[in-house]
C-alpha cells in the first residue's frame, strides 16, 4: 500500500508543525501523537492487546485534538502520556519507527 501512515500522515504532519512555528522537538513530539492516533501499532497490540492499542489511540487523538504540542504545558502533557504508558507497559515502537522514517524523508526531500 506505499506506506499511507508515513505518507499521508506522519510528513504532512511534520511539515504542518514546522510551517506553523513548533521547534523541531514539539513538531517532532506532534507528529508522533498524530501517527499513534491512526497507526495500528502491533507493538502496542502485543503488549497491550486490542484494549491496550485502543486506549493508546484514544490518548494520542485527546493530546493531537487539544492542540498537541503547541498548547500549553504540550510537553508535559505528553510526559503524563508517557508515564500512564510504561504503567501499562505500552510502547509505541511503530509510531516511533514511522516518525524517524518521516524526519528522514523531510531532510531527503525537502523540496517536496
Amino acid at each position: 500500500m506505499g506506506f499511507p501512515v508515513l505518507f499521508d500522515t506522519a510528513v504532512p504532519a511534520l511539515r504542518s508543525a514546522l510551517h506553523r512555528g513548533l521547534t523541531p522537538q514539539q513538531a517532532r513530539l506532534d507528529t508522533l501523537f498524530h501517527v499513534m492516533a491512526v497507526l495500528d501499532d502491533c507493538n502496542l497490540a502485543h503488549r497491550g492487546g486490542l484494549e491496550g492499542l485502543c486506549h493508546a489511540q484514544r490518548a494520542a487523538r485527546r493530546y493531537v485534538e487539544e492542540g498537541g504540542a503547541a498548547q500549553p504545558e504540550g510537553i508535559q502533557k505528553a510526559k503524563a502520556i508517557a508515564d500512564d504508558f510504561v504503567l501499562r507497559r505500552l510502547s509505541p515502537g511503530g509510531a516511533a519507527d514511522t516518525l524517524a522514517a518521516a524526519c528522514l524523508i523531510s531532510r531527503v526531500c525537502a523540496d517536496l
